[in-house]
């Protein structure tokens, strides 16, 4: 921490955080957890303000803490502040160290302070920060970082608020705005998360682009009505969705996983045994699995089982 940077309580109303683009993002109630947290145990960690007046402060991290202080009518807060002597290339650096490199900071956090950063730094000083924040300081991460902030705002809030993953976000960047709506409207209704997400977008992607199809056409029948907060049914719907898009995205492995289903059934497989098709059905092989509880119980039967391959 900078060594002229002491504790000190302030009041509230000389704490400001001036920039529009930040209260986009903290709309609405304050964080519960983080207000109950503060009833009952108190402000454990100051926020980072910088001191660009005699009495003004800017807050440089801890805008969800700070949104609970003021929403439970608390008058004045514990802060580090910085001076205003503080370089720009410092204060940058600590507000990264401060507040955004926890795990819980969002990379359209990162993003828009990159953005900022830039106006202010040489190249030289601007890459070390992505160092800070976990990044490689290679000037493609910038270029991909600062991009997600011409996303669609609701894509934008999803990505802070961690509903949706930067490599979901990345891909939501090839669509329209409006496009990136509608799947963002998605996602907020079902919440896959990590593998499911992700192919979730890859194939809205691919397909409204290699068919020239607005995404909303090839989502319609799986988006909620408007007033509701979520389907029910919500990890069936979303199954349902993913078979859907799947059947479009990949028609032929469709009809192959069908077929090979119609197998399975038509075999009466008995308990303990399965069958695979070849790796995404790159050939008409098939692997036959059998399970014993032990292995003894294999070896009885072993004589039998080779008599079987033999033949």
């Amino acid at each position: 921490m900078h060594p002229d940077a002491p504790l000190q309580t302030i009041s509230c109303r000389f704490i400001e955080c001036p920039d529009p683009f930040i209260h986009s993002l903290y709309e609405g109630p304050a964080d519960a957890s983080l207000a109950d947290s503060l009833q009952q145990y108190g402000q454990t960690a100051p926020l980072l303000v910088w001191q660009h007046t005699n009495k003004q402060y800017q807050l440089l991290a801890g805008y969800s803490t700070f949104q609970a202080i003021t929403s439970l009518g608390i008058g004045q807060a514990v802060c580090r502040v910085l001076p205003q002597s503080t370089p720009p290339v410092q204060r940058y650096a600590l507000q990264i160290l401060y507040g955004l490199a926890a795990s819980q900071s969002s990379p359209i956090l990162h993003a828009h302070l990159l953005e900022q950063a830039r106006q202010q730094l040489a190249d030289n000083e601007l890459l070390p920060l992505l160092s800070l924040m976990g990044y490689k300081p290679q000037r493609y991460k910038l270029a991909e970082l600062t991009a997600l902030l011409c996303l669609a705002p609701s894509a934008v809030l999803a990505l802070h608020r961690g509903i949706l993953s930067p490599k979901a976000g990345k891909l939501c960047g090839l669509l329209p705005r409006e496009d990136q709506e509608t799947l963002v409207r998605l996602i907020n209704a079902y919440r896959p998360g990590g593998s499911k997400q992700l192919k979730l977008v890859e194939m809205v992607t691919e397909l409204s682009l290699r068919d020239n199809k607005p995404v909303l056409e090839l989502v319609r029948e799986w988006l909620p009505a408007e007033q509701e907060g979520g389907p029910d049914n919500a990890p069936q719907r979303l199954h349902g969705c993913l078979q859907s898009l799947s059947a479009l995205y990949s028609p032929e492995k469709t009809k192959m996983e069908k077929r090979f289903q119609q197998l399975v059934h038509a075999l009466h497989l008995p308990e303990g045994v399965t069958l695979a098709p070849s790796p995404s059905f790159e050939d008409e092989s098939v692997e036959l699995r059998l399970r014993f509880a032990t292995s003894e119980a294999l070896r009885k039967k072993w004589e039998q089982i080779k008599t079987v391959i033999q033949q």
